[in-house]
């Protein structure tokens, strides 16, 4: 008989995937070429889209482009850092490219990111972006007994922006 577990956040299933690059469009065309992953929505991710989002607890305005595909019932996320404090831009310097996270999704991410802070696991970057019911939010926790770094992420609704496409 298996024992229930005494986590207090429990996730289901990875939603997500994500990995820090430098030139975000020849990734993505990279991952259509060699392995027929694509096409890409592309956004860019940034104030007024994003707003209320912090870096180490700190109001924040830096800018991204992600690109987003799924893959099965996972979704791939490559985050190309354009200006700006966060993380990252931290991770480029401090590890290069390459995976830096994984998501899975939350009915409440102020909720969850607490539970996570309270067991020794604080948020490094959190944002929102949708207003009222359809506000969506996301919060960053290093997690090092896992080797990573999970993001919780409530999606209230539609991102209400048009994406670009690679290819």
């Amino acid at each position: 008989m298996t024992q229930p577990s005494p986590a207090n956040v429990k996730v289901a299933r990875i939603n997500q995937i994500g990995m820090v690059v430098r030139d975000l469009e020849q990734v993505a065309l990279d991952f259509w070429n060699l392995l027929g992953i694509g096409p890409w929505e592309i956004y860019d991710w940034e104030p007024p889209f994003i707003y209320d989002r912090k870096y180490h607890g700190k109001p924040a305005g830096a800018r991204e482009r992600i690109a987003l595909v799924k893959v099965g019932d996972v979704q791939l996320e490559l985050v190309q850092p354009v200006e700006g404090k966060s993380i990252y831009q931290d991770w480029i310097e401090e590890h290069g490219e390459g995976l830096h996270h994984m998501n899975f999704l939350v009915d409440d991410v102020d909720r969850t990111s607490a539970l996570l802070t309270e067991q020794g696991f604080p948020s490094i970057q959190n944002g929102y972006y949708g207003s009222g019911e359809q506000k969506s939010g996301f919060s960053y926790h290093p997690m090092p007994p896992l080797c990573t770094i999970f993001e919780p992420v409530h999606i209230g609704g539609p991102k209400n922006v048009e994406p670009s496409y690679i290819p």
